[in-house]
């Protein structure tokens, strides 16, 4: 079995109403286990800038592309998803290190498959900076580079879900009526269909924040009191989205709002509502067979008249119409919680999207990974190990003249090399402090290890680093080894550090030397001879008197 991973998902969608942020505990396949749920509005104000960023976007031909204000909304945006993971930890009393990765959705601002673009604002590095958690972001593109439609990504998430649905009930149809609706069809023989399905809340909330002033029709209050201007909602249900062969995603612009004069505000908010249910279902006809439950999920399923039309024409195909919650799932925290699951499947490399879903050649994973750091300087940033990292530490170690001072003094095996991360994987966790990777200061290249230990039977402290030899000479050792002492002595972990080395590892001697330590004596280990030094916080007090740059960068 996979090892469970702890991860939060965060999601912006097509409404921009605010951020949603949800809890799993998953090992990225049949496990799920759903923990808690957070709603974070955006103030109105930000709603404007972000349907400013909408615009702006229409001129986007390169995915890198950040016209106008795009580069300001992208850092507001990704600042607000960090304070919305920061009011969550609190909210369910977690700490950021019982946390380890965040799916980030980001805000779609243009979706065009069939150029192979999609844009999604938000900056995946600077969210694992400020939240100091691994964040997975990023997770539509590589679909599209195989050929993908990039959406729905949902639909793996509702498969793991769907086990806990009665089998007379299947097949199931799970359907998220978002700005976007889109559905997952799911059958017993292990068939997985996604796709878009037509337009979901965002005609509506269009409608009538133009013509209301409000941002939604809340609970379908105002398209309760009208009714359905058959020509209008034929129309919408006559475009060639819903007869065409070919399913495809949709941007939030496939669809527009109808002109004032077609409608008042409640006959318009009673016909759009409509639609939405109506695009449902005819969408659900590309379908190989009947679905025989329908399970809503997302704010749409509030909508009393949505879900009264959905029951209604549902039922005359003989299907039921559940709520997420009646199902036993959340209704609002299951988009967040898909991108929870896919943060997980992608950091292990599993497919996040298949052929039946978007239209991939073959199922693809996805996503980019960006490391948080524990502690950065200039160049570099230390952050946590990850399964596989063996393979970096065979790199590391691998050869005589790499191993001869570490370890058993042998060149490392993969075998040799899990042992070693698993116990300072183990150390991280009991004691918040280890042996870490290290890596450039913009997560792109393994430069190798470092990092202070906690020796239980010595009740000591200990300095460790090496360098992967390709950077030999470039003082990533001094500037890592300067910058652990300076946030030791800083954050208060103790009152002593040790650090040895080989008596034969004169490049380690000097930078010891060089970075303040004194050297205390020669021991043996494992019956080798090594000079040993100490560094106690008064010495360290006098050398950041005398050299204010010793201390890390953060």
């Amino acid at each position: 079995m996979a090892e469970m991973k702890t991860a939060i998902g965060l999601m912006s969608g097509t409404s921009m109403d605010g951020i949603d942020v949800a809890l799993v505990r998953t090992d990225g396949e049949a496990v799920v286990e759903r923990g808690g749920f957070l709603s974070v509005p955006y103030e109105p104000a930000f709603r404007d800038r972000l349907k400013q960023a909408l615009e702006d976007a229409k001129g986007i031909k390169q995915r890198a592309e950040r016209p106008g204000e795009h580069s300001r909304m992208e850092r507001d945006l990704t600042l607000r998803h960090a304070e919305a993971v920061g009011l969550f930890l609190q909210q369910e009393k977690l700490k950021r290190e019982d946390i380890d990765l965040i799916g980030f959705h980001g805000q779609t601002v243009l979706h065009r498959p069939d150029d192979a673009l999609t844009v999604q604002l938000g900056d995946g590095p600077l969210l694992a900076a400020e939240t100091g958690i691994d964040v997975v972001y990023d997770m539509r593109a590589n679909d599209m580079v195989h050929g993908g439609q990039g959406a729905p990504l949902v639909p793996v998430y509702h498969q793991a879900l769907a086990h806990q649905i009665p089998g007379h009930q299947w097949p199931v149809c799970f359907v998220n009526i978002g700005g976007i609706s889109n559905l997952t069809f799911l059958d017993r023989d292990g068939t997985i269909i996604g796709f878009d399905s037509g337009p979901g809340n965002t005609l509506i909330d269009q409608w009538v924040e133009a013509h209301a002033g409000i941002p939604y029709d809340d609970g379908g209050r105002i398209a309760s009191e009208g009714v359905v201007i058959v020509a209008l909602a034929e129309r919408y249900l006559d475009n060639p989205f819903f007869t065409s062969s070919t399913r495809r995603s949709l941007d939030r612009n496939d669809f527009r709002p109808p002109e004032g004069r077609e409608a008042e505000l409640s006959d318009g908010a009673r016909t759009l509502a409509y639609v939405s249910a109506a695009a449902i279902l005819k969408s659900a006809g590309h379908l190989p067979s009947s679905p025989k439950t329908y399970v809503i999920c997302g704010g749409g399923r509030l909508n009393r008249t949505i879900m009264e039309d959905l029951v209604r024409l549902a039922g005359k195909k003989g299907a039921t119409v559940l709520t997420a919650e009646q199902a036993g799932f959340d209704g609002d925290g299951m988009e967040a919680e898909a991108w929870a699951y896919l943060a997980v499947r992608s950091a292990r490399g599993l497919p996040l999207t298949f052929p039946g879903t978007t239209g991939v050649r073959e199922p693809v994973t996805g996503g980019v990974l960006a490391p948080s750091a524990l502690l950065r300087t200039e160049r570099l940033m230390l952050t946590r190990w990850r399964d596989g990292d063996e393979e970096q530490l065979v790199h590391l170690h691998g050869a005589p003249e790499t191993s001869i001072h570490v370890g058993h003094g042998q060149p490392w095996e993969p075998d040799y090399a899990r042992q070693r991360l698993a116990g300072w994987r183990e150390g991280f966790q009991l004691f918040g402090i280890s042996t870490l990777k290290l890596m450039t200061a913009d997560g792109s290249d393994f430069v190798g290890r470092a990092g202070i230990g906690w020796y239980e039977d010595a009740q000591v402290h200990q300095l460790a680093y090496s360098i992967v030899q390709s950077e030999w000479g470039k003082g990533y050792a001094s500037e890592i080894a300067s910058a652990l002492v300076g946030w030791f002595f800083k954050a208060e972990i103790g009152e002593r550090l040790e650090a040895m080395a080989h008596v034969d590892n004169a490049a380690s001697l000097h930078i010891l030397k060089k970075t303040g330590f004194r050297e205390i004596g020669i021991r043996s280990v494992r019956g080798e001879p090594c000079r040993f030094f100490e560094m106690l916080r008064s010495d360290y007090a006098d050398l950041a008197k005398a050299s204010p740059s010793r201390k890390p960068t953060s």
